[in-house]
């Protein structure tokens, strides 16, 4: 599994699916988005691609927030996706100038760099 920390770096990924989340704890309603992303990589003969965030969004948009609990560290949830079979992880540095960007301005630069050729929003 390649994992990535910088959207500038990414190399071009061949009919990637995507699925774009925070996957903290990876549990059973992940586990099953995770079969489905490999099953329609699989499917158009591509790879694997899951989008997190690091720190968490709520670290950031809510700092003062003390409820948030997470279950697992950045590096556990790399570990875990790993035992999934997922093909690549993005960790996407969220920051406060990126929870500022306008929704277009995210997916265009999203797309520009991963170039998905599946969005679905349900299993």
């Amino acid at each position: 599994m390649n994992v990535y920390h910088d959207l500038n770096e990414l190399p071009p990924f061949k009919n990637a699916v995507v699925t774009i989340g925070s996957f903290d704890g990876v549990h059973k309603g992940h586990q099953r988005i995770l079969e489905k992303l490999k099953q329609l990589a699989e499917e158009r003969q591509g790879e694997s691609v899951v989008v997190t965030f690091h720190p968490h969004p709520r670290q950031i948009v809510s700092p003062e927030d003390k409820t948030l609990r997470l279950l697992t560290t950045i590096d556990e949830k790399i570990s875990l996706l790993r035992t999934y079979g997922v093909d690549n992880v993005v960790v996407v540095p969220f920051t406060n100038s990126f929870s500022q960007q306008r929704a277009d301005e995210y997916i265009e630069n999203f797309d520009g760099k991963i170039q998905p050729q599946v969005y679905r929003h349900r299993i």
